[in-house]
């Protein structure tokens, strides 16, 4: 039996692309029995970047606390973010944070240099020059760290052009296992992000050989998330990524509150 069933990756309408108040996902989350929602909205310092400028974090914060109060019986309500390519922006991303009370903060990468991944970073690249260039951008936000978990690790596979072959993480095990390696020594979790489910990958971000490859390696701090960013889409997938790390062989999922980490039986 599940210690705690939440959803550690959820964007509302605090984030450019998200659809739905906090209430409206905290009454979803008590509907299909979430005991904990933590919204991880967009924020980055990327100058092409939709996001950048328009995260409003006194409106954010103010409606989680309303939301915690309103909940409280039965939903626990945790304030994160997800970080875009926080190695290149470290001095400021750090410059934001401080004074302010995370729960919860991952780390991504959605752009290599000026061409963002689900638009035009893989279009004109061979496969391997592509995987081997995000891979090598990812290694490099986690020695950079300042944050909890690696967001969709291998999340290019979504955006790549159709003659792109399916993908294979054994072809980049080298680079792969860099990111895994750094990520084990600086207690950096890997989180099993469900959305690959409903865009048509059947398979979870990063793929299982992925999540197996960090737990022979030491890792064992993984969070699960859904990445909705629709009311609808909430807890999506979540029961196959809770089965996938037991399958796996986790027996721990991590919690975090006010940056501090927490281990839930599986």
């Amino acid at each position: 039996m599940l210690d705690l069933f939440a959803d550690y990756h959820v964007h509302s309408s605090y984030s450019i692309d998200g659809e739905g108040t906090i209430k409206n996902f905290c009454r979803r989350a008590v509907e299909i029995g979430l005991k904990e929602i933590v919204f991880t909205e967009h924020f980055d310092y990327q100058p092409s970047d939709l996001s950048t400028g328009y995260f409003d974090y006194a409106g954010y914060s103010e409606e989680v606390k309303q939301c915690r109060d309103e909940f409280a019986k039965h939903l626990t309500v945790k304030m994160g973010l997800e970080l875009g390519e926080t190695h290149l922006y470290k001095e400021e991303t750090d410059s934001f944070l401080a004074g302010k009370e995370f729960d919860f903060l991952i780390g991504s990468v959605h752009w290599i240099g000026t061409q963002a991944l689900h638009i035009d970073f893989c279009s004109s690249k061979e496969i391997d020059e592509a995987f081997k260039k995000y891979f090598f951008e990812v290694l490099r936000l986690t020695k950079s760290g300042g944050f909890h978990v690696l967001g969709h690790l291998d999340v290019i596979k979504r955006y790549t052009p159709s003659w792109y072959p399916h993908f294979n993480a054994e072809r980049y095990q080298e680079e792969i296992s860099a990111i895994l390696e750094v990520a084990v020594a600086k207690g950096i979790g890997l989180e099993i992000n469900t959305s690959g489910f409903r865009h048509g990958l059947n398979e979870t971000l990063p793929a299982r050989t992925i999540l197996t490859w960090y737990k022979r390696m030491g890792g064992e701090i993984i969070t699960i998330g859904s990445d909705s960013h629709r009311v609808l889409d909430l807890g999506n997938g979540l029961h196959k990524g809770y089965e996938l790390a037991g399958s796996i062989g986790f027996r721990y999922i991590a919690s975090y509150s006010k940056g501090q980490i927490h281990f839930r039986s599986l």
